[in-house]
C-alpha cells in the first residue's frame, strides 16, 4: 500500500519513554537522530512493515478537536516542520502521562518526519510515531588479528512493530487521516495508544464499513439467529458462506438486496436490519449503502470459519449448496450427516 519513490525521512527523533506507574525514566533527545543511507534503508523496511490494510482513523476528543494533545501538536509541526525536535518532546511527554498500566513496557519512542509519503489514495508529508516495547538478539562477528569473534545485542528488528502511527497532512478539519497499529497489546491494554494516548476512532470508509458489516453479519448468525437455537451448524454455516458470497460478487452493499439474497426471508431480513442498527456504535448508516472494499472481504472473509466439527473423529468443510448435505438421527440414538456429491476427487 504505501509507495516511497517520492518519499524521503527528513528527521527521525529518538525518545525513551518508562512506564510511569513504575517510576521508569523519561529520557528527551535534544537534538534528531543520526542515520546514514544504509540505516535510512532499514528505518523504511520498519516503516512499510507496519501496516497492510487501508484502515484510517481520524483524532477525536468528547469536547473540542483542539484539546487532543497528539492533534494539536501534530497540527504545529505541520504549520512548521523546523519544531518537530521540540514539539516531538511534547508528545513523548503525552505518551509518559499515559503510560501507567502495569502491563506496558518501556521503550524507544521515535518520531519521524516524511515528505511526500503515499499510501493508497492519500498522499501528504506525514509524521510517523513509533514505539519499540520488545528487543530482539542479535548476533555480529569481529575479526582480528585473523581471529574471528561473535558477539550478541539486544536490539530492535525492523521487520517486527510493536506500536506505530502515522498521521498525513490531510484532512486537517476533522482529524488528519492516521494510520495506527499496536501488535502487542489486546483488549483492554490496547486502549493505551489507541484511546488513551492517540484518542483516535475509525473513520467511515468503504474498507471499514465492510469490514464491520462483515462482522456484524457473522455475529448476527450465531449469536442472534444461534441464540434460539432454531438452526444446526450446517445451516450457520451456510449463511455465512452465502454472506461472504455476496461480498465477493458485488461491487456496492444494499441491505435489503444482501438480506434477499442471503437470509431469503424477511422476517430474518427485518430481524437483520434491526440488529445491524444496533451495533452500529460508529455511525455508518448501513442502510444507505456502500461500495464494497475488496481488500476488507479478503482480509475478514477467514473468520467466516466453514468447517463442522463432529465430536473428535471428523472435520466436514461446507463450500456452498447445503441441499448437498442432510441430517439426521439413527434407530440407536445417534446423530449423523449424510452428504451427496458427484464427483470424488
Amino acid at each position: 500500500m504505501f509507495e516511497t519513490t517520492l518519499s524521503s525521512i527528513s528527521a527521525i527523533i529518538t525518545h525513551y519513554v518508562g512506564n510511569r506507574l513504575k517510576d521508569d525514566e523519561l529520557i528527551l533527545s535534544e537534538e534528531p537522530s543520526v542515520f546514514d543511507e544504509p540505516t535510512q534503508a532499514i528505518l523504511w523496511k520498519y516503516v512499510l512493515s507496519s501496516f497492510k490494510a487501508p484502515e484510517f482513523y481520524q483524532f477525536t476528543h468528547a469536547a473540542e478537536l483542539d484539546l487532543n494533545n497528539v492533534y494539536t501538536i501534530a497540527k504545529g509541526v505541520f504549520v512548521d516542520p523546523a519544531t518537530i525536535t521540540s514539539r516531538s518532546k511534547d508528545l513523548a511527554k503525552v505518551l509518559f502521562e499515559h503510560s501507567q498500566h502495569p502491563q506496558i513496557k518501556s521503550g524507544e519512542f521515535f518520531v519521524m518526519y516524511f515528505k511526500k509519503l503515499t499510501f493508497g489514495n492519500v498522499t501528504a508529508d506525514a509524521i510517523g510515531l513509533f514505539k519499540s516495547e520488545k528487543k530482539e538478539p542479535f548476533l555480529f562477528t569481529e575479526e582480528k588479528d585473523n581471529i574471528i569473534d561473535i558477539h550478541s545485542f539486544q536490539g530492535i528488528s525492523p521487520g517486527k512493530v510493536d506500536k506505530a502511527c502515522i498521521i498525513f497532512n490531510d484532512s486537517m478539519e476533522d482529524g488528519y487521516n492516521v494510520l495506527a497499529v499496536d501488535n502487542v497489546n489486546k483488549g483492554e491494554e490496547a486502549k493505551y495508544w489507541f484511546e488513551d494516548f492517540l484518542k483516535i476512532k475509525p473513520r467511515s470508509t468503504e474498507y471499514t464499513k465492510t469490514s464491520n458489516i462483515l462482522t456484524i453479519t457473522k455475529d448476527f448468525i450465531l449469536n442472534d439467529l444461534g441464540a434460539e437455537d432454531l438452526m444446526d451448524k450446517s445451516e450457520k454455516i451456510d449463511l455465512m458462506n452465502r454472506s461472504v458470497d455476496f461480498f465477493k460478487e458485488n461491487e456496492s452493499f444494499d441491505q435489503e438486496e444482501f438480506s434477499v439474497q442471503v437470509f431469503e426471508d424477511k422476517e430474518v431480513g427485518d430481524r437483520f436490519r434491526a440488529y445491524t442498527a444496533e451495533k452500529d456504535k460508529e455511525g455508518y448508516n448501513f442502510d444507505e449503502g456502500f461500495d464494497i472494499s475488496q481488500e476488507a472481504v479478503k482480509k475478514k472473509q477467514k473468520i467466516f470459519k466453514s468447517v463442522l466439527k463432529l465430536d473428535k473423529n471428523f472435520s466436514v468443510y461446507i463450500h456452498g449448496n447445503r441441499e448437498m448435505i442432510e441430517k439426521g438421527v439413527d434407530d440407536d440414538g445417534r446423530r449423523y450427516y449424510k452428504l451427496f456429491y458427484e464427483e470424488e476427487a
